[in-house]
């Protein structure tokens, strides 16, 4: 998804980690983060291709991407009940006082968004600072539900396919989330009605909870629901299904067609059940969130088996018995005839299926710590070769398997690092010949390649194959570089199962990308890093931390000290966890009334924003610098005072936008080089573009402004006032008139 309505280079990341509500999105919800190149700029993240955005000039393009997290950051600034869906889009309708929504995310009335959409009150008007939803919108925007969106771009190309003079001219009807209002009078905003729009609109309306549906067929009434929304069923009107399903064919909790997060469907009684009771030949499958057949012919009882991502076998039927490969899959075999096989052993009693490396039992019936293949034919089993990075110690029964240099996968001598015949993976034998010793792929001091995870040694040139987790890689498959660092955590916070979302921005303004959620069990974010001690902030729990301890501040789903960097980039000083001073480089701003269950410290760059109960604060999109706001009243949404802007723009007066302004001379700007105050004394001039001494004729001195007098405008150059009336010939617009009306009086009828 794309949007054109955004400024360029943002500087900071949300996750909402943080906060209690936090989990993992659901269909239809938003959630976005904003960052400089790495990530683009402040963006949506989406399951299809963005479209390109589209130039505006009142302001520079930029992208929106989508969904990691829910609470959707929407949630944030929206009203609470205000959060509509367009298809798989979440939108809001109505901000907390203070926001207005732009293409369905909120932003200051003041804003270059706002500006550019030509967000204003009915009449024109425009908005105060307590505005929650536009009244009219500009050209190339279309009103809708309150806010206003292009149709070039997403979501407002999910509603309307054209638009001209503020409103919606063509519905988009394609996907059937939208109808037009066919109403023999349409109020302007109500040109197309979403399904789940309830709200008499001219006497049309949809159903409340409904996601596709059909127009009504007369020019009033509701639409006829054709699918409801996931949670609801019917088809008008949509009722909640019960509580333990997600989607559902009816009311009753047996009646389930998919499970909400930490349940799992057992598909013979459409019931949704806890992971333990996916019992028999299933498993709870976390992908599919099903109680899955194991289809392990005579399994009995099997369980998730993560080492293989499928089921895992633990008891068996018919007189078989549970063998398990190297790899960790499951069969059930008759231990007689269908157990040994290199890899495996019968016992004594012909009662277990023994893989050679399985020491759990009791002697003579146990395998041999890390053995590959085995033979038994006396009291105990021999082994004969060893697993990756062993080496075979004696013979005949007292075989061992030795520990070879732990970089080596096969070696001549054990423990020895120079005896390195082959690499595990990862690693490069660094000499031509063998024996040798293996160095990790990305070790530059010896010859290894920056950022490479797995390389390939083989042609006598080592050659980067894989990337590790926090590096982007480049160039082409079997020959990459590895140089762009996407995340400070070596791990990527976990690879896929963690998220490296959290953005600090250092003094000298680079950003730096640090996790906000672990996918490794039992690690916390502290300092931007997943790690098991949690240095005694015991609000991290699950991944994520909560809360901080004495010396830490909670940012963005971590717990960070003051006294070294990171932390130390934001916050200056911290007390009871919460942040109380910002560091000295301005970039940051105290979150007023955050309590340490809060993000006390918020980037002045930052749109996002964060909740303290029911108030949001945000940062200014494009802002380097700031002082932090009041609080608001409650339910309402407020802005940091913006003092300095990146990419050479400026900061309005009121410090809550900022825009191009190379006008010279001129300290605020409030539309794209559109002066509001100049500097060193000089006034605005009439037109706005340029700082004059003194304000010309037929002007008056308006604070600083020279505003034209009545009757007169300014020029093309902006620079003098002319009389409204005059024009290029030098006649009056009256004398033109009156040449016009004779004219016409005289033309033959």
């Amino acid at each position: 998804m794309s949007r054109s309505h955004l400024p360029p280079v943002a500087r900071a990341a949300l996750s909402l980690r943080a906060h209690d509500k936090a989990s993992r999105v659901r269909p239809g919800q938003r959630a976005f983060r904003w960052g400089s190149p790495r990530s683009g700029s402040l963006r949506e993240e989406a399951a299809e291709a963005p479209p390109s955005a589209a130039h505006n000039p009142v302001h520079t393009t930029a992208i929106l991407l989508i969904p990691l997290f829910a609470v959707s950051t929407i949630a944030v600034t929206c009203q609470t009940d205000k959060c509509e869906t367009v298809g798989a889009t979440e939108i809001c309708t109505g901000c907390k006082a203070g926001g207005v929504p732009v293409d369905g995310f909120c932003w200051p009335p003041g804003s270059p968004q706002a500006a550019a959409a030509g967000c204003t009150e009915e009449d024109g008007a425009a908005l105060d600072k307590t505005a929650a939803t536009c009244e009219k919108c500009g050209d190339g925007y279309f009103l809708f539900m309150g806010g206003c969106y292009k149709t070039e771009s997403q979501p407002g190309s999910e509603i309307c396919t054209k638009a001209s003079d503020g409103v919606c001219t063509a519905c988009n009807t394609n996907n059937k989330y939208i109808f037009q209002n066919k109403a023999t009078t349409v109020t302007p905003g109500s040109e197309c009605i979403l399904c789940s729009d309830a709200t008499n609109r001219n006497g049309v309306m949809g159903v409340e909870n409904c996601l596709k549906c059909q127009a009504p067929a007369s020019s009033t009434g509701a639409a006829t629901c054709d699918t409801c929304k996931a949670g609801f069923y019917g088809s008008g009107p949509c009722t909640k299904c019960h509580d333990d399903c997600a989607t559902c064919s009816g009311a009753a909790n047996n009646q389930c067609t998919s499970c909400k997060a930490g349940k799992y469907l057992k598909t013979d009684t459409n019931t949704c059940v806890e992971a333990g009771s996916c019992n028999g030949n299933t498993y709870a499958d976390p992908v599919t969130r099903t109680c899955k057949d194991s289809a392990i012919t005579d399994c009995t009882t099997c369980e998730y088996n993560p080492a293989t991502g499928g089921p895992k076998c633990t008891a068996c039927g018919n007189s078989k018995k549970v063998k398990t490969a190297i790899n960790g899959a499951t069969t059930c075999v008759t231990v007689a005839s269908e157990c040994v096989d290199e890899n495996h052993f019968k016992d004594d009693g012909n009662t277990m299926c023994v893989l050679c490396s399985d020491t759990s039992g009791s002697d003579p019936n146990k395998g041999v710590a890390q053995c590959k293949t085995c033979t038994k034919s006396g009291a105990k089993p021999e082994c004969k070769t060893c697993l990756e990075g062993y080496i075979k110690e004696g013979d005949g029964a007292t075989a061992t398997c030795g520990a070879c240099h732990q970089n080596c996968a096969i070696c001549s001598e054990k423990a020895d690092k120079t005896k390195c015949q082959t690499c595990k993976t990862g690693f490069f034998l660094k000499v031509s010949s063998t024996p040798g010793e293996c160095f990790a792929c990305g070790d530059t001091n010896n010859g290894g390649i920056d950022g490479c995870a797995e390389c390939d040694n083989n042609t006598g040139s080592l050659k980067c194959t894989k990337c590790k987790p926090n590096r982007k890689p480049a160039g082409n498959t079997g020959d990459l570089t590895c140089t762009e660092k996407t995340c400070e955590d070596e791990t990527a916070c976990g690879g896929t199962s963690g998220a490296c979302d959290a953005i600090v921005i250092d003094a000298n303004g680079k950003e730096h990308h640090y996790c906000s959620y672990c996918g490794e069990a039992n690690k916390f974010p502290i300092n931007g890093v997943c790690v098991s001690n949690a240095n005694g902030n015991t609000g991290c729990t699950n991944n994520v931390c909560k809360s901080c301890t004495q010396g830490y501040f909670l940012y963005m789903g971590g717990c960070y000290s003051t006294t070294n960097a990171p932390g130390n980039y934001m916050c200056k000083t911290a007390a009871n966890g919460v942040c109380t001073v910002v560091s000295e480089n301005n970039k940051y701003f105290i979150v007023p009334e955050a309590s340490n269950t809060d993000q006390s410290v918020l980037a002045c760059g930052n749109p996002l924003g964060t909740l303290v109960d029911t108030k949001a604060y945000v940062g200014v999109y494009g802002c380097s610098q700031c002082t932090a706001p009041a609080a608001p009243s409650d339910g309402g949404m407020t802005a940091a005072i913006c003092t300095s802007c990146d990419s050479g723009k400026k900061p309005n007066k009121d410090g809550s936008g900022c825009f191009a302004c190379t006008v010279s001379g001129c300290s605020h700007c409030n539309r794209d080089d559109m002066c509001e105050v100049c500097s060193s004394g000089k006034k605005v001039s009439p037109g706005r573009k340029s700082c004059v001494d003194g304000c010309p004729s037929n002007s008056t001195d308006d604070n600083s402004v020279c505003v034209c007098n009545d009757g007169y405008s300014p020029d093309s150059s902006g620079t003098s006032c002319v009389s409204s009336g005059a024009n290029r010939s030098g006649l009056s617009t009256g004398a033109i008139a009156g040449i016009s009306v004779a004219v016409v009086v005289g033309l033959p009828c």
